[in-house]
């Protein structure tokens, strides 16, 4: 079986078989930046800004495991 790794689709295998490319940051897009301009209006190291960078490091978390989920899902849908 061949993989073809795509920028329109995320993979094609060679049985024409099409996985999409879910762009997880582009659906998080307008909370994240909502975030990251009221982090910049906080006063480095006080309490709020803390409150708030957690928030912001949550958005970036989630993110990183939906992206972590869909790879070991389609890598597990493949070897099986």
């Amino acid at each position: 079986m061949g993989v073809d790794l795509g920028l329109q689709s995320f993979a094609v295998l060679s049985n024409g078989e099409v996985f999409e490319n879910p762009k997880f940051l582009r659906r998080m897009e307008e909370k994240l930046a909502k975030e990251q301009r009221v982090l910049s209006r906080r006063v480095v190291g006080s309490a709020n800004w803390n409150k708030q960078r957690i928030k912001v490091a949550r958005i970036h978390e989630r993110i990183v495991n939906a992206r972590t989920d869909y790879l070991q899902k389609l890598s597990t849908y493949l070897i099986n």
